[in-house]
């Protein structure tokens, strides 16, 4: 280490990359932004490289930011450790994991509640994250695991992934809505309403930009998109707009009767949801007593 850099800098970049925002690491240092600015600005002075994007969705880092994070992380983290081990002190046991929009309502509910009763003691962070984002959190060990329906296959080299269950991509409206109970309803009957759907960048639409062409449509002709499920199950039980999402974002309304899955085909939108996890390196125990909740959840939601 230099003299002119020190643990104060690297602590501080470190919650900055972690939490991607000034003013939640100032948080969670118990400290000010001005300071956390003051530590980055000299840090970046003296390796001569900028290490974050400033965006609209947040402090991102930039590749010498990743290559420092890769080679601190593990380091500090252990000297921490050792530092309250010699003081005495007892670092309460934590997992954090993502789990998508598919796999909250219930699965993790469900597994989250039962691993809650068995280890009561231990915290628990659940972050709502895209598949994207959890790849990179998953290698640098920010979080645990992610729980989610798989983005591209390709992403996963040097992960492990487990599968979980088959989730299909449904158009679901309320009940009582002109198409409900209507017998092989078509895409042109489906999209003479208003589509409700997930932002662009959501995980499903891949399979729902497929299943379009495939019907002879390029894309829906009244979209509304939303990163806000509650907002999107709220507007469909107001309106007669249509929902295209994953089955379990709207399962509990259609177990309720509340919503209606529309009759047409959709088993060529059919994806794995499953569990991420760092193949190279063991999870805590915790973790594990966690990931086994998770998968015992989806073979009683999922059998």
């Amino acid at each position: 280490m230099t003299k002119r850099i020190g643990f104060r800098h690297l602590h501080h970049f470190l919650a900055m990359a972690q939490e991607k925002s000034m003013t939640r690491a100032a948080q969670a240092l118990n400290t000010v932004q001005p300071a956390l600015s003051r530590s980055l600005r000299e840090l970046e002075q003296e390796l001569e490289a900028p290490l974050f994007h400033r965006t609209p969705q947040g402090l991102i880092l930039t590749e010498a930011g990743e290559e420092l994070l890769a080679h601190t992380k593990g380091p500090l983290n252990q000297i921490d450790a050792g530092i309250a081990s010699v003081r005495g002190e007892r670092e309460r046991a934590s997992v954090r994991i993502s789990v998508a929009p598919a796999a909250s309502r219930m699965l993790c509910v469900d597994a989250i509640s039962a691993f809650s009763e068995q280890f009561p003691a231990v915290q628990i962070a659940v972050e709502a994250r895209h598949y994207s984002e959890c790849v990179p959190q998953i290698r640098d060990g920010t979080i645990d695991f992610a729980v989610g329906r798989i983005l591209d296959p390709k992403l996963l080299v040097g992960l492990g992934y487990v599968h979980l269950f088959e989730e299909p991509i449904v158009f679901c409206a309320r009940a009582g809505h002109p198409l409900a109970g209507v017998g092989r309803v078509t895409m042109a009957q489906i999209n003479g309403y208003q589509i409700v759907a997930p932002m662009r960048y959501a995980v499903i639409w891949d399979d729902v930009t497929r299943f379009l062409v495939r019907h002879g449509l390029t894309e829906f002709d009244r979209l509304l998109e939303t990163s806000s499920y509650e907002f999107s199950r709220q507007y469909i039980r107001e309106t007669d707009a249509i929902t295209c999402t994953s089955r379990s974002i709207v399962r509990p309304e259609i177990d309720s009767g509340e919503f209606v899955q529309l009759d047409i085909p959709v088993d060529d939108m059919m994806g794995s949801v499953g569990v991420t996890y760092r193949a190279e390196g063991r999870m805590s125990p915790h973790a594990q007593a966690l990931f086994d909740h998770v998968r015992a959840a989806a073979q009683q939601r999922y059998p």
